[in-house]
């Protein structure tokens, strides 16, 4: 299994991964995986969860769609 079909995987379900777990998931360089995963059209969000402490998740379908139109919505009340 390649790390970006692991990386698939974890993440398929939505819900939000620590680094450790990806690290022992995926591997080390994970970062780099889901690096690559973004420039496939993966949408991967990351969030602080302590000091130096993150958290990752795929969104899915649904919630791409709904993040798309919070962010078009946001830019026409700014007039962008």
């Amino acid at each position: 299994m390649t790390t970006i079909e692991k990386l698939q995987t974890v993440l398929s379900d939505g819900n939000w991964h620590s680094t450790e777990e990806l690290v022992q998931e995926v591997g080390h360089r994970f970062s780099a995986t889901i690096h690559v995963a973004k420039q496939r059209g993966d949408r991967i969000e990351k969030r602080r969860v302590d000091k130096n402490q993150f958290e990752y998740r795929r969104l899915l379908r649904d919630e791409v769609r709904l993040q798309i139109h919070r962010e078009t919505t946001l830019n026409e009340q700014r007039g962008c």
